[in-house]
């Protein structure tokens, strides 16, 4: 059930540089680097708040 970590781990830069790439992001109100896309997810992975 779920990802598994080492899975998560070993796709999460590619995840992240190609959210923040996908058309849908652009029209967010607050404009996301690859970098914080990624504690996004890693937050999200690991259930922790998202405070930044």
């Amino acid at each position: 059930y779920g990802v598994k970590e080492e899975d998560f781990n070993k796709w999460v830069d590619y995840i992240s540089e190609n959210a923040v790439q996908d058309a849908c992001t652009g029209s967010n109100p607050r404009t996301v680097s690859v970098e914080e896309m990624k504690k996004i997810f890693t937050c999200t992975f690991n259930g922790e708040k998202v405070d930044f």
